[in-house]
């Protein structure tokens, strides 16, 4: 056999293997769905017992399984059963960094059916999302479908779980008062309160979100130092802090709807104060990084867009901000840090 073949063998099964993500990412998200990975808590359990503790076919639960199992998540005894393994035990509900709730949303109907249609928003630049949602955007979606919410707030939980990493990254302590805009059930701001325990915080998101940050504040000790607003960051954001967060909100959003959630901050924020955007900072060419895949991810269903850094600098500019500086944290994000020009200067 010639190398030239035998190269052209390896290229292809790597294709093949990379166009079959699409069915081994379908195959982890029902698992999640139906909560398979809480009942292997115990240790190895028979196919037969996990199929009737989760009302599936037991035959059919055997395929998704032995599939989730040849790229890690579980293992495969001879006699059916199954385990955990330490990637797959991160698809339990209780432990921390829990990703079950997003593979969980990942999988939702109108998220998945997004990338169907890519190939309309490659030749549009539209997402498809709003027209799988009866016209709604993703949040107004939720507003009518309680169970994705919870899901929603409970995966932005779940990927929070290194908040104390980003808090740590960064010195807040000269900041009386913080602001986390969009900041879900509180857990970065919760985790920027306990580290320094003379500032007070300001939690401001949907009611849906607000509802479930009460728990979320007692276990870092420090709800009696945060005030829960309800709100809509698209009509106006509470004043008078001394730094405002927005922990993965713009991308979720275009270039002329995030401007209008900055331009909302600016409206607001004080001369001395700062800007906190925590999330991707895309990489140049040729190197992956999780934000190149989301990025097709908030374009189809959403309309957003992961940014490099000089799109962020660019953004901040056109909503009156200077960027001055972006720290790498908890992956996949980074810390970026912007201030307002002075009136007298622009």
């Amino acid at each position: 056999m010639s190398t030239e073949t035998t190269t052209g063998g390896q290229a292809q099964q790597q294709l093949l293997g990379l166009l079959a993500g699409k069915m081994i990412s379908a195959t982890i998200c029902t698992l999640a769905r139906i909560g398979i990975a809480d009942h292997l808590t115990d240790g190895p359990q028979p196919v037969t017992a996990l199929a009737t503790a989760t009302g599936t076919d037991p035959d059919m639960l055997y395929r998704f399984l032995r599939t989730a199992a040849a790229v890690g998540v579980f293992t495969e005894h001879p006699d059916k059963s199954f385990e955990l393994t330490e990637t797959g035990a991160l698809l339990r509900s209780d432990v921390d960094g829990s990703l079950r709730y997003l593979a969980y949303l990942y999988g939702e109907e109108s998220v998945w059916n997004c990338f169907a249609y890519a190939a309309d928003t490659l030749r549009t630049g539209k997402p498809a999302g709003p027209a799988l949602r009866g016209g709604r955007g993703w949040f107004d979606y939720m507003a009518d479908s309680p169970e994705y919410a919870e899901v929603f707030h409970r995966a932005m939980t779940g990927v929070s779980n290194r908040a104390p990493e980003v808090a740590a990254g960064y010195d807040f302590s000269r900041f009386a008062t913080i602001a986390d805009i969009g900041g879900g059930q509180g857990r970065l701001l919760s985790a920027i309160l306990a580290a320094n325990p003379q500032q007070r915080g300001l939690l401001f998101d949907t009611e849906s979100a607000i509802r479930g940050a009460e728990p979320v504040l007692t276990e870092f000790g420090v709800r009696d130092r945060v005030d829960c607003v309800v709100g809509d960051f698209f009509e106006s954001v509470p004043p008078g802090a001394d730094a405002y967060l927005l922990k993965a909100i713009l991308h979720d959003w275009n270039d002329a709807d995030a401007l209008r959630i900055l331009r909302g901050i600016r409206a607001v924020i004080d001369e001395d104060a700062r800007v906190f955007v925590v999330e991707a900072v895309v990489p140049g060419p040729g190197e992956w990084h999780f934000s190149k895949a989301m990025d097709i991810a908030m374009a189809v269903s959403l309309g957003g867009k992961e940014r490099d850094l000089d799109e962020w600098r660019e953004l901040f500019a056109q909503a009156d901000f200077q960027l001055v500086g972006a720290t790498r944290t908890a992956p996949p994000h980074w810390l970026i840090e912007a201030e307002p020009v002075a009136r007298q200067r622009r």
